[in-house]
């Protein structure tokens, strides 16, 4: 195992270890917009680490792509920021959704946007 998985697997142990003993509203980690903060709690199937982890996976490269959402991606829509392509026209590569029943600057899901449909070229 590469340095680089060996750290990502201990993120996700620690993570996985921390919501085994503490409830489904704790805090795991913020992630900042300007002045606006964004928590991801422990959460549950349905939202926040524990949704993320079974349904999209997670890793330091996931943890990076939903922290570049936060910081420069564009509002999509679905309560939360994007990230899209550079290219003409632009496309959606990662999505983040806000609001969960803990709170609604709390990270619900985040995912990888496979978007497979020809757009018209600019």
């Amino acid at each position: 195992m590469t340095h680089k998985k060996a750290v990502a697997n201990l993120a996700a142990d620690s993570y996985d270890a921390i919501c085994r003993r503490n409830p489904r509203h704790h805090v795991l980690k913020q992630y900042y917009r300007g002045p606006g903060v964004y928590t991801l709690r422990c959460g549950t199937a349905s939202w926040g680490w524990k949704h993320i982890k079974a349904r999209h996976g997670w890793n330091a490269a996931m943890d990076k792509k939903i922290s570049a959402a936060f910081w420069s991606g564009q509002p999509n829509g679905r309560g939360g920021y994007s990230t899209y392509t550079a290219t003409c026209p632009s496309k959606e590569k990662f999505r983040t959704i806000v609001g969960t029943p803990a709170g609604r600057n709390d990270l619900l899901t985040a995912y990888t946007v496979n978007t497979k449909a020809l757009a018209a070229p600019c």
